[in-house]
Protein backbone atom coordinates (compact mmCIF):
# COMPACT_ATOMS: atom_id res chain seq x y z
CA UNK A 1 0.00 0.00 0.00
CA UNK A 2 1.19 3.38 -0.94
CA UNK A 3 2.27 5.74 1.81
CA UNK A 4 -1.10 7.63 0.89
CA UNK A 5 -3.68 5.01 1.04
CA UNK A 6 -6.72 5.97 -1.45
CA UNK A 7 -10.02 6.09 0.99
CA UNK A 8 -13.18 5.45 -0.28
CA UNK A 9 -16.23 5.83 1.53
CA UNK A 10 -19.70 3.94 0.55
CA UNK A 11 -22.76 5.07 2.15
CA UNK A 12 -26.18 3.46 2.52
CA UNK A 13 -29.71 5.07 1.88
CA UNK A 14 -32.06 4.96 4.90
CA UNK A 15 -34.18 8.13 4.52
CA UNK A 16 -33.52 10.91 7.42
CA UNK A 17 -31.44 8.51 8.78
CA UNK A 18 -28.78 8.68 6.49
CA UNK A 19 -28.24 12.64 8.23
CA UNK A 20 -26.28 10.16 10.16
CA UNK A 21 -23.91 9.74 7.24
CA UNK A 22 -23.27 13.97 7.85
CA UNK A 23 -21.64 13.12 11.08
CA UNK A 24 -19.55 10.13 10.21
CA UNK A 25 -17.99 12.46 7.76
CA UNK A 26 -17.45 14.94 10.52
CA UNK A 27 -16.10 12.65 12.87
CA UNK A 28 -13.13 11.87 9.91
CA UNK A 29 -12.57 15.51 9.05
CA UNK A 30 -11.48 16.16 12.53
CA UNK A 31 -9.22 13.16 12.72
CA UNK A 32 -7.85 14.34 9.21
CA UNK A 33 -9.21 11.06 7.59
CA UNK A 34 -9.36 12.46 3.91
CA UNK A 35 -12.18 11.05 1.53
CA UNK A 36 -10.93 10.66 -1.56
CA UNK A 37 -14.26 8.98 -3.81
CA UNK A 38 -17.86 8.47 -2.52
CA UNK A 39 -20.27 5.66 -3.60
CA UNK A 40 -24.08 6.16 -2.29
CA UNK A 41 -27.37 5.17 -3.06
CA UNK A 42 -30.45 7.42 -2.16
CA UNK A 43 -30.00 9.41 1.17
CA UNK A 44 -26.21 8.54 0.74
CA UNK A 45 -26.33 9.67 -2.94
CA UNK A 46 -27.86 12.70 -1.37
CA UNK A 47 -25.10 13.48 0.99
CA UNK A 48 -22.38 12.41 -1.34
CA UNK A 49 -23.41 14.77 -4.05
CA UNK A 50 -24.08 17.61 -1.70
CA UNK A 51 -20.59 17.10 0.36
CA UNK A 52 -18.71 16.93 -2.97
CA UNK A 53 -19.72 19.62 -4.46
CA UNK A 54 -18.45 21.47 -1.62
CA UNK A 55 -21.00 21.68 1.18
CA UNK A 56 -19.48 21.10 4.79
CA UNK A 57 -21.40 18.68 6.71
CA UNK A 58 -22.56 21.17 9.30
CA UNK A 59 -23.98 23.28 6.28
CA UNK A 60 -26.06 20.34 4.68
CA UNK A 61 -27.21 19.48 8.39
CA UNK A 62 -28.43 23.17 8.43
CA UNK A 63 -30.07 22.88 4.83
CA UNK A 64 -31.68 19.44 5.67
CA UNK A 65 -33.40 20.98 8.83
CA UNK A 66 -35.28 23.88 6.84
CA UNK A 67 -37.39 21.36 4.90
CA UNK A 68 -40.37 20.24 6.17
CA UNK A 69 -42.60 17.98 5.75
CA UNK A 70 -45.02 18.71 4.23
CA UNK A 71 -42.82 20.04 1.25
CA UNK A 72 -42.37 16.17 -0.05
CA UNK A 73 -46.18 15.60 0.10
CA UNK A 74 -47.22 16.40 -3.18
CA UNK A 75 -49.29 13.71 -5.04
CA UNK A 76 -47.85 12.40 -8.42
CA UNK A 77 -51.40 11.32 -9.59
CA UNK A 78 -50.25 8.50 -11.85
CA UNK A 79 -50.16 4.83 -11.08
CA UNK A 80 -46.57 4.50 -10.65
CA UNK A 81 -46.26 6.33 -7.33
CA UNK A 82 -48.28 8.25 -4.66
CA UNK A 83 -45.45 11.12 -4.28
CA UNK A 84 -43.15 13.42 -6.66
CA UNK A 85 -39.49 13.35 -6.69
CA UNK A 86 -39.81 17.24 -7.91
CA UNK A 87 -39.11 18.91 -4.27
CA UNK A 88 -35.73 16.46 -4.16
CA UNK A 89 -35.06 17.90 -7.84
CA UNK A 90 -35.23 21.44 -6.70
CA UNK A 91 -33.25 21.15 -3.61
CA UNK A 92 -30.53 19.85 -5.16
CA UNK A 93 -30.10 22.05 -8.12
CA UNK A 94 -30.51 24.91 -5.64
CA UNK A 95 -27.44 24.00 -4.19
CA UNK A 96 -25.60 22.31 -6.67
CA UNK A 97 -24.21 24.82 -8.72
CA UNK A 98 -22.18 22.22 -11.73
CA UNK A 99 -24.75 19.53 -12.30
CA UNK A 100 -22.16 17.13 -13.47
CA UNK A 101 -20.44 14.48 -11.82
CA UNK A 102 -17.59 15.73 -13.40
CA UNK A 103 -17.68 18.89 -11.27
CA UNK A 104 -17.65 17.58 -7.88
CA UNK A 105 -14.66 18.07 -5.84
CA UNK A 106 -15.31 14.26 -4.95
CA UNK A 107 -15.24 11.65 -7.32
CA UNK A 108 -18.81 10.38 -6.94
CA UNK A 109 -20.44 6.74 -8.17
CA UNK A 110 -24.48 6.33 -7.60
CA UNK A 111 -25.95 3.16 -7.57
CA UNK A 112 -30.09 3.07 -8.90
CA UNK A 113 -32.22 0.63 -9.37
CA UNK A 114 -33.16 -0.05 -13.41
CA UNK A 115 -36.85 -0.99 -13.45
CA UNK A 116 -36.84 -2.87 -16.42
CA UNK A 117 -34.19 -5.16 -16.14
CA UNK A 118 -34.42 -5.62 -12.68
CA UNK A 119 -30.33 -4.57 -12.29
CA UNK A 120 -28.13 -2.30 -10.34
CA UNK A 121 -27.01 0.75 -13.06
CA UNK A 122 -24.05 3.06 -11.44
CA UNK A 123 -23.71 6.28 -12.80
CA UNK A 124 -19.99 8.39 -12.40
CA UNK A 125 -20.29 10.72 -15.10
CA UNK A 126 -22.63 13.23 -16.84
CA UNK A 127 -25.68 14.69 -15.22
CA UNK A 128 -25.92 14.23 -11.45
CA UNK A 129 -29.07 15.85 -10.14
CA UNK A 130 -30.89 13.48 -12.07
CA UNK A 131 -28.86 10.15 -11.15
CA UNK A 132 -28.91 11.16 -7.14
CA UNK A 133 -33.17 11.44 -7.66
CA UNK A 134 -33.14 8.05 -9.60
CA UNK A 135 -31.32 6.83 -6.89
CA UNK A 136 -33.72 8.05 -4.26
CA UNK A 137 -37.15 7.30 -5.94
CA UNK A 138 -38.08 4.86 -2.72
CA UNK A 139 -40.99 2.49 -4.55
CA UNK A 140 -44.92 2.90 -4.51
CA UNK A 141 -44.43 5.72 -2.50
CA UNK A 142 -42.05 7.90 -5.07
CA UNK A 143 -43.03 8.19 -8.65
CA UNK A 144 -39.80 6.58 -10.14
CA UNK A 145 -37.67 8.83 -12.11
CA UNK A 146 -36.64 8.48 -15.77
CA UNK A 147 -33.27 8.55 -17.52
CA UNK A 148 -33.02 8.35 -21.35
CA UNK A 149 -35.47 5.44 -21.95
CA UNK A 150 -35.30 3.58 -18.63
CA UNK A 151 -36.95 3.65 -15.37
CA UNK A 152 -35.50 3.71 -11.91
CA UNK A 153 -36.38 3.02 -8.05
CA UNK A 154 -34.35 3.69 -5.30
CA UNK A 155 -30.89 1.77 -5.69
CA UNK A 156 -30.81 0.50 -2.40
CA UNK A 157 -33.64 -2.10 -3.32
CA UNK A 158 -31.39 -3.98 -4.96
CA UNK A 159 -27.52 -2.65 -3.66
CA UNK A 160 -27.86 -0.76 -0.19
CA UNK A 161 -24.34 -0.58 0.18
CA UNK A 162 -22.90 -0.37 -3.12
CA UNK A 163 -19.01 -0.76 -2.14
CA UNK A 164 -18.34 -2.97 -5.20
CA UNK A 165 -17.81 -0.01 -8.22
CA UNK A 166 -15.30 1.57 -5.84
CA UNK A 167 -13.67 -1.88 -4.03
CA UNK A 168 -11.17 -1.51 -7.09
CA UNK A 169 -10.13 2.20 -6.93
CA UNK A 170 -9.60 2.38 -3.14
CA UNK A 171 -7.19 0.79 -0.94
CA UNK A 172 -9.10 1.35 2.18
CA UNK A 173 -12.97 1.21 2.05
CA UNK A 174 -15.53 2.36 4.81
CA UNK A 175 -18.91 1.33 4.42
CA UNK A 176 -21.87 3.05 6.58
CA UNK A 177 -24.92 1.46 6.76
CA UNK A 178 -27.82 3.62 8.64
CA UNK A 179 -30.98 1.68 7.64
CA UNK A 180 -30.89 -0.73 10.35
CA UNK A 181 -34.19 -2.81 11.01
CA UNK A 182 -35.51 -2.42 15.15
CA UNK A 183 -36.13 -5.83 15.99
CA UNK A 184 -39.57 -4.48 18.72
CA UNK A 185 -42.09 -3.45 15.77
CA UNK A 186 -45.94 -3.48 16.27
CA UNK A 187 -47.83 -2.69 12.85
CA UNK A 188 -50.99 -0.13 13.40
CA UNK A 189 -51.68 0.24 9.74
CA UNK A 190 -50.77 -0.96 6.02
CA UNK A 191 -48.24 1.73 5.27
CA UNK A 192 -45.86 0.64 8.08
CA UNK A 193 -46.11 -3.23 7.03
CA UNK A 194 -45.22 -1.96 3.68
CA UNK A 195 -42.36 0.49 4.80
CA UNK A 196 -40.91 -1.92 7.07
CA UNK A 197 -41.44 -5.32 4.64
CA UNK A 198 -39.13 -2.84 2.37
CA UNK A 199 -36.31 -2.06 5.01
CA UNK A 200 -36.33 -5.67 5.89
CA UNK A 201 -35.57 -6.52 2.44
CA UNK A 202 -33.02 -3.61 1.35
CA UNK A 203 -30.99 -4.40 5.02
CA UNK A 204 -30.46 -8.21 4.30
CA UNK A 205 -29.02 -6.79 0.59
CA UNK A 206 -25.90 -5.26 2.86
CA UNK A 207 -24.71 -8.59 3.82
CA UNK A 208 -23.09 -9.35 0.82
CA UNK A 209 -21.59 -6.05 0.31
CA UNK A 210 -20.55 -5.14 3.53
CA UNK A 211 -17.81 -7.92 3.26
CA UNK A 212 -15.81 -5.63 0.55
CA UNK A 213 -15.14 -2.91 3.07
CA UNK A 214 -12.44 -2.76 5.34
CA UNK A 215 -14.37 -1.19 7.91
CA UNK A 216 -18.43 -1.12 8.43
CA UNK A 217 -19.65 1.51 10.57
CA UNK A 218 -24.09 1.10 11.68
CA UNK A 219 -24.58 3.68 13.85
CA UNK A 220 -26.47 2.42 16.93
CA UNK A 221 -30.03 3.33 17.45
CA UNK A 222 -31.17 4.52 14.50
CA UNK A 223 -33.79 1.68 14.35
CA UNK A 224 -36.13 4.25 16.45
CA UNK A 225 -36.05 6.44 14.07
CA UNK A 226 -38.69 6.85 11.17
CA UNK A 227 -37.74 7.29 7.58
CA UNK A 228 -39.24 10.78 7.52
CA UNK A 229 -38.52 11.86 11.40
CA UNK A 230 -37.15 15.17 9.84
CA UNK A 231 -37.19 16.72 13.55
CA UNK A 232 -34.78 14.56 14.97
CA UNK A 233 -31.92 15.37 12.57
CA UNK A 234 -30.01 16.81 15.27
CA UNK A 235 -30.06 13.24 17.04
CA UNK A 236 -29.03 11.38 14.02
CA UNK A 237 -26.35 13.54 12.84
CA UNK A 238 -25.08 13.35 16.61
CA UNK A 239 -25.60 9.43 16.66
CA UNK A 240 -23.19 9.38 13.05
CA UNK A 241 -20.95 11.15 14.78
CA UNK A 242 -20.33 10.14 18.15
CA UNK A 243 -20.58 6.43 16.36
CA UNK A 244 -17.76 7.16 14.04
CA UNK A 245 -15.40 9.04 16.69
CA UNK A 246 -15.76 5.43 18.71
CA UNK A 247 -15.03 3.74 16.11
CA UNK A 248 -11.66 5.73 15.51
CA UNK A 249 -10.76 5.60 18.95
CA UNK A 250 -10.87 1.32 18.56
CA UNK A 251 -10.12 1.30 15.25
CA UNK A 252 -7.39 2.55 12.79
CA UNK A 253 -8.21 3.81 9.70
CA UNK A 254 -4.88 4.83 8.57
CA UNK A 255 -1.70 2.86 9.59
Amino acid sequence: MSDSPRIGLVLSGGGIRGVAHLGVIKALEERKIPIHEIAGVSAGAIVGAMYGSGHSPDEILGLIKKITTWQFLQPAFNFRGVLRIDILRKFLSQHITDNRFEGLNIPLTVGATNLTYGVTDYFSAGPLVEAVCASSCVPVLFDPMKIGDQWYIDGGVLNNLPAEPVRESCDILIGVHTNPVEEDFMATNARQVMERALMMAIGKNVEQSRKLCDHFIEPPTLGIFRVNDLASADVIFNTGYYAMLEYLDNNSIID
